[in-house]
């Protein structure tokens, strides 16, 4: 049993950042003696604990009275809960033995772990061992765990259920008989496989998204852990695939019928209920997570310590190691090029420049990593670029001085300093810097893309469009630039009235790289936003492999299927014909609810249409979530507007990362998206969350007030009318 009590979080004399007071509580065992302070946490977003109790009580062992005391959750994603309400919660969760399970299943994931590090990397095991340790011991998985789920405890009414729902026996009777995957003993007969049956144990599968859940235990076994590994191997580590979904049959016919084979259809019909209601749902998406070994920072963490104690690369005083965390740094910004990824280069290009301080190289990869590094401020409409001040640009100014300095001719860091010139807002500065690169470095991969993009904001849009077509006619030099270039050539055709011509270039553009995949994506998202029948979408996205991006590939063929199933509805919106039987597909293929949203919100059909198709998924609130946070992204206020009302207001209170890491209000006020900023005000989410530059939104809001923006004072309006109290 657990239990959760005022106390401390954090190091000692560290003030508590404001909005976070109430996440400033410790989870204590029963019994436990308060404790002042806590050893270095060193920034590590740390959670409340859960899974250790869970196991205990699962063996069915006594606390002892000393044991480990965590502070609560303090993490990056979750919104502030309530202290009791979340004790309820564990307590609830101790008892279904759901949480037992994920530490089990991430007890398989350190064999198979260090199996594959005893076999690739035997003279790094005894520096990598500790690092596995913490990270797998069982205080750091409560602390991972706990932050899936502090969330829920905003939602006192699902708390209560569930706890009420796991003192029933026959329901816990029900869900160890899932997690052990072994029948309760009983001497009643073994129930009989109908139709009806089926149906049930379809309906729980589903509800408890156990085809995830089973994926992510398959992904374990055939060791796709080596990802972790091979962080040691300096090789290129793009972000893995998730697991591939396991057939609905196979969950129903090798996991449930056997294990729930004691279980009468009266009890099934009683557990149904409840995993399908509203809270549960939610619920089961936090568990899917906790199941899915690469969710959250915790993953980051490993991979950062990982590397940290790559001593493969880094030998002090050869210069092997240095072109080594130079070669890594750079397939991270180039090959990758996200913000945490720029992250990881950073600390490489650190480690290398302590070895060759007068490197011009390097310090122009260091002004790069800084750039790319910088929090990713949405842009709107036929925007390419959002001016803003940042610490990253100052500190990349440094970095191309002194680059510059030690050779002139560098023409990586003239490229990079006329990129940085543009991004400041400097045009001029960067027309100079640029020439200056061009002279240096005629052929350099970046230069026209880069010089397309200042051409587009000086509004010299004959320039950009023929930049950009000479980008897409030469081999690609690095990663993505194409589909970059062929994104940023849309907008120009869109500003010139000419985005007619676009699929013309993407056409032509697939005849000669057929297998260009993410450049697909792009087109079939841009035939469903500019009213593409399914007919034309599917034949550009079904060639794209089901490994390669499910989580774009699933959601725009159900979009094209969702599209599909609107052409012919009856009087009450019911598909009929071909619609019919592309929605049965639809349903066929189970998204996930959040997938399903995002799919809907793609088809981009009419509000009640929306509404009947999430009203086919085994979790609506969730869908309807996926679906706000979707049109979001899309400029889609009409949507936000009809369909908040729906959504989870504490999943769309905290920062996500379908939109950089900010919450949905700042967003909304970073894109000027009035309407959908209204909404969510209407909604109550939650405005003291952060921003992913760390301003509060009303701060956000403050540095876009210069000029006579309308929309940015109906915002300031709304914050002050809906948030009074706050």
């Amino acid at each position: 049993m657990l239990r959760l009590e005022p106390g401390r979080a954090g190091r000692p004399g560290e003030p508590v950042r404001p909005g976070h007071e109430k996440m400033h509580r410790t989870l204590y065992p029963a019994g436990h003696r308060d404790i002042e302070g806590l050893d270095d946490m060193r920034g590590i977003v740390v959670c409340a604990g859960i899974v250790a109790a869970v196991l205990v009580a699962a063996c069915g062992k006594q606390e002892e009275d000393a044991g480990p005391k965590l502070p609560v959750p303090e993490c990056a994603t979750a919104p502030e809960h309530d202290a009791k309400v979340f004790a309820r919660l564990v307590e609830a969760m101790d008892r279904t033995g759901d949480i037992a399970e994920v530490n089990r299943r991430f007890a398989q994931h350190r064999a198979t772990l260090d199996a594959l590090l005893a076999e690739r990397h035997p003279q790094l095991m005894p520096r990598l061992k500790p690092v596995l340790d913490q990270q797998f011991s069982e205080d750091r998985l409560r602390e991972r765990a706990a932050c899936l789920f502090t969330g829920l405890s905003a939602q006192r009414e699902g708390v209560a259920a569930l706890d009420a729902w796991s003192r029933k026996p026959a329901m816990r009777a029900i869900s160890n008989a899932i997690w052990t995957r072994t029948p309760a003993p009983s001497e009643e007969k073994d129930a009989r496989m109908t139709d009806k049956r089926k149906a049930l144990l379809r309906g729980i599968a589903s509800a408890m998204l156990l085809q995830r859940i089973q994926a992510n235990i398959d992904a374990v076994a055939k060791g796709e852990a080596a990802a972790l590994a091979a962080v040691l191997e300096s090789v290129q580590q793009a972000t893995p695939a998730k697991p591939s979904l396991v057939a609905m049959e196979a969950v129903v016919d090798d996991w449930l019928a056997p294990a729930l084979v004691k279980v009468p259809d009266g009890d099934l019909v009683d557990y149904l209920n409840f995993v399908e209601g509203t809270f549960a749902g939610d619920y089961y998406v936090a568990l899917n997570s906790a199941f899915d070994f690469r969710a959250g920072e915790w993953y980051e963490q490993l991979v950062e310590q990982f590397d940290r104690n790559n001593v493969q690369t880094v030998q002090p005083g050869g210069s092997a190691g240095k072109e080594a965390l130079v070669a890594d740094a750079l397939r991270s910004l180039r090959e990758i090029g996200s913000p945490a990824a720029a992250v990881d280069a950073l600390a490489k290009l650190l480690q290398a420049e302590r070895m060759a301080p007068a490197d011009a190289a390097i310090k122009s990869l260091l002004a790069e990593a800084a750039i790319k590094s910088a929090p990713p401020m949405p842009a709107s409409g036929e925007q390419l670029r959002v001016v803003l001040q940042s610490p990253n640009y100052e500190q990349a100014d440094r970095y191309l001085a002194k680059a510059i300095e030690l050779d002139p001719t560098h023409a990586d860091a003239h490229v990079m300093l006329a990129r940085l010139r543009y991004l400041q807002g400097r045009d001029t500065d960067a027309v100079a810097a640029f020439d200056r690169a061009r002279t240096l470095g005629p052929d350099h991969p970046l230069l026209r893309l880069y010089l397309g993009d200042l051409s587009y904001v000086r509004q010299d849009y004959a320039a950009a469009s023929n930049l950009y077509q000479e980008v897409l006619a030469k081999p690609e030099g690095h990663v993505h630039v194409h589909v970059t270039a062929l994104n940023h050539l849309l907008v120009v055709l869109r500003k010139t009235g000419r985005a007619a011509d676009y699929p013309r270039f993407v056409n032509a553009y697939l005849a000669r790289n057929p297998e260009a995949w993410n450049a697909r994506l792009d087109f079939a998202d841009y035939l469903l936003a500019n009213g593409g029948r399914a007919d034309a979408v599917l034949p550009v996205i079904e060639p794209v492999p089901d490994t390669w991006f499910p989580a774009r590939k699933v959601p725009t063929v159900a979009s094209a299927l969702i599209r599909k199933s609107a052409e012919r509805l009856d009087k009450d919106l019911k598909p009929v014909g071909d619609s019919q039987r592309a929605m049965q597909r639809l349903l066929g293929m189970n998204p996930e609810p959040r997938l399903l949203g995002e799919a809907i919100c793609r088809a981009n059909v009419e509000p009640p249409f929306a509404k009947t198709v999430l009203a086919t998924s085994p979790n609506p609130r969730a869908a309807a979530t996926g679906l706000v946070i979707c049109a979001l992204r899309t400029q889609d206020g009409r949507t936000v507007h009809s369909i908040a009302q729906q959504a989870d207001v504490a999943a769309l209170s905290g920062p996500l990362p379908e939109l950089n890491r900010d919450t949905p209000l700042c967003f909304a006020a970073a894109t000027r998206n009035v309407k959908a900023f209204i909404a969510l005000a209407k909604l109550q989410v939650s405005p003291n969350q952060r921003c992913n530059d760390g301003d509060l939104v009303g701060a956000r809001l403050q540095r876009m007030s210069f000029g006579n923006d309308s929309g940015i004072a109906q915002m300031r309006d709304a914050l002050q009318r809906f948030y009074r109290k706050a």
